[in-house]
């Protein structure tokens, strides 16, 4: 059951955390309240997110999803952003940045499947633990951002991440693999994409090194699969400058 409510004829102005929230649900395309509370968690612990998301929603910016098997499988009530509520972000931001927002890509969004969901909370998941341990030094481009540029591999991966460090900057493709029974047959289908985009000289007019591919996995055994899926794929293609690294999504470093 998707839940939309009628637009109301009055609007109550929005504070800065808010529209932060309408930002994140245009990066990520769904948030739940754990996954906002982990992102406000040092600017604001003591936010009561549920409230402000409650809010967004009487006011016809955001919608839920909520389905009768969510309370058994104890899942949380998912968000998502309505066309009213990207029109409402574009308000906010700088002129330029405001051209960048894509409404028609949005639409959808109230009947995309479940799996499709559960990928984006992962990303964002991902997104907050990679911020908590880089911070700063981190810029983290999701699927909605990198829209905004040209030259990035199509498909586009679930992230593009750029990492400052002492030395140098480096470049990462980021991808969450499900682990289902489709798992090898996707990551190979990924391996072969990039292989592609190499190959293709398309990233060479940046200027920058070929990023590493980082796949994200739920589990050990998903990962040591992956690997040795990626390991056999180098050794048999002639290209060699190209680097995956395989991690679990609960111990994920970039180091």
């Amino acid at each position: 059951m998707v839940i939309n409510k009628m637009e109301p004829k009055y609007r109550r102005p929005l504070n800065i955390e808010q529209i932060q929230i309408l930002e994140l649900l245009y990066k990520f395309r769904f948030v739940t309240v754990p996954t906002v509370k982990a992102y406000f968690i040092e600017s604001n612990p003591g936010m009561n997110v549920f409230k402000r998301l409650e809010t967004l929603e009487q006011q016809g910016f955001i919608a839920k999803r909520y389905f009768d098997d969510y309370r058994l499988l104890h899942k949380p009530v998912a968000y998502y952003l309505l066309p009213a509520g990207a029109r409402k972000l574009a308000g906010y931001r700088d002129e330029d940045d405001a051209d960048e927002i894509n409404i028609q890509g949005i639409y959808r969004d109230g009947n995309m499947r479940e799996q499709f969901v559960t990928h984006c909370l992962a990303v964002f998941e991902l997104y907050n633990r990679l911020m908590a341990n880089y911070g700063d030094n981190l810029d983290f481009l999701s699927k909605s951002d990198q829209v905004s540029f040209e030259g990035f591999p199509t498909p586009l991966p679930d992230a593009y991440l750029t990492l400052q460090t002492s030395d140098d900057t480096k470049h990462f493709f980021l991808d969450v693999l499900d682990d289902d029974v489709h798992l090898l047959i996707d990551a190979s289908k990924k391996i072969k994409h990039y292989f592609d985009y190499k190959e293709s000289g398309s990233w060479a007019m940046t200027g920058s090194g070929f990023p590493s591919i980082v796949f994200v996995c739920n589990s050990e055994i998903a990962c040591k699969k992956v690997q040795k899926r990626c390991d056999t794929a180098i050794n048999k293609a002639w290209i060699r400058d190209i680097e995956f690294k395989v991690v679990m999504k609960d111990t994920i470093s970039l180091g």
